[in-house]
């Protein structure tokens, strides 16, 4: 599982699981199979302690989330101990309730970080930039040269530092730190310079048609608003269909203009890339789970993966729709190829 869609494919399942429940029971197994399959890329790539330090800062957002939620949310009937009333903000109670949530929020927020944090690790540079609509290719320009522009400074900054050094200064306080600052300051705005001269030499972005790219950023407002609008209109109970409606009407705007722009947009592709066996299966499969899972929503019928220790704290229920929607991360681990 190499290709780039694949793992945008499984992204996008893997988010959506994820905002669409608080079910701790799944959330932990989620969280298990992220971790495996990070774990496993990881080894590959040669980084150690990857898993260690996921579940460093998985701790920390637990431990935050659920001191946040405790302090700030005095809600449920189980009360674990009080604070003075005249406390600002936090005094009252706190309950077992408000523990609970706080702690199931922090596991959500975690496991996110760490499914990003798998995606970069299996997507190259190259590949993100190349997931960027062609019509938005000054965007892709503009985020290859940050991504290449951070590893020159960090190496640009420690030659610099060892020169200092070798010239006597430890560099164990700030104002040790100062010198550093003006020779980087020089140096990057030197190799910017130098980038927008080689870019302009070479006639990048001068071919410019206003009147075009108006239209499309025109037209790209109407389809946000018609999907924006479909999605208010939800809020306050209009029919369902009106919504459906607007959804499909603002997706196939948008659809229709990026591919209309993208077709104008003339790039080269040295190295494409490839469909192998180990991602088309996993694609078909991620793609036919996003569509039940839309199909699902629409006709409320999908599994319930949603859970509330609010009013008073009792043990969540378990489905094994919801159990087997929590395996669909684990899929890359069958398909996963580095040889």
């Amino acid at each position: 599982m190499r290709n780039s869609i694949s793992w945008v494919l499984w992204l996008i399942t893997t988010m959506a699981i994820l905002l669409a429940t608080r079910h701790p029971i799944y959330l932990v197994i989620l969280l298990s199979e992220l971790l495996l399959v990070g774990n496993k890329i990881a080894k590959y790539q040669g980084i150690s302690s990857w898993a260690v330090n996921n579940l460093r800062f998985l701790m920390t957002m637990v431990l935050l989330s659920t001191v946040i939620n405790a302090f700030f949310t005095h809600v449920g009937s189980t009360i674990v101990f009080r604070l003075p009333e005249n406390w600002v903000l936090i005094g009252g109670n706190i309950t077992l309730e408000s523990i609970i949530y706080g702690l199931i929020n922090g596991l959500v927020i975690g496991s996110m970080y760490i499914t990003f944090n798998i995606t970069n690790l299996a997507l190259n540079t190259k590949q993100i930039t190349g997931l960027i609509p062609r019509a938005f290719h000054p965007i892709a320009m503009t985020v290859t040269v940050a991504l290449t522009f951070f590893p020159s400074i960090q190496q640009r900054a420690r030659e610099i530092k060892e020169a200092q050094m070798i010239r006597g200064n430890p560099m164990k306080h700030i104002s040790d730190w100062l010198p550093l600052f003006v020779p980087l300051l020089v140096t990057s705005l030197e190799n910017a310079f130098q980038l927008s001269e080689s870019m302009t030499a070479r006639g990048f972005h001068t071919k410019y048609q206003p009147h075009r790219q108006e239209y499309a950023l025109m037209g790209l407002i109407i389809a946000t608003f018609v999907i924006f609008s479909a999605w208010l209109l939800r809020l306050y109970n209009y029919p369902k269909t009106t919504s459906i409606i607007l959804y499909a009407i603002g997706a196939f705007l948008l659809i229709a203009i990026l591919y209309k722009t993208s077709q104008r947009t003339q790039i080269t592709r040295y190295h494409q890339e490839t469909w192998g066996r180990k991602d088309i299966l996993p694609s078909v499969l991620l793609g036919l789970i996003i569509i039940g899972w839309v199909m699902l929503r629409i006709v409320e019928q999908g599994p319930d993966l949603a859970y509330t220790p609010y009013p008073t704290f009792s043990l969540p229920s378990i489905q094994f729709a919801g159990i087997l929607l929590s395996l669909v991360p684990l899929l890359p681990i069958l398909f996963i190829d580095h040889d």
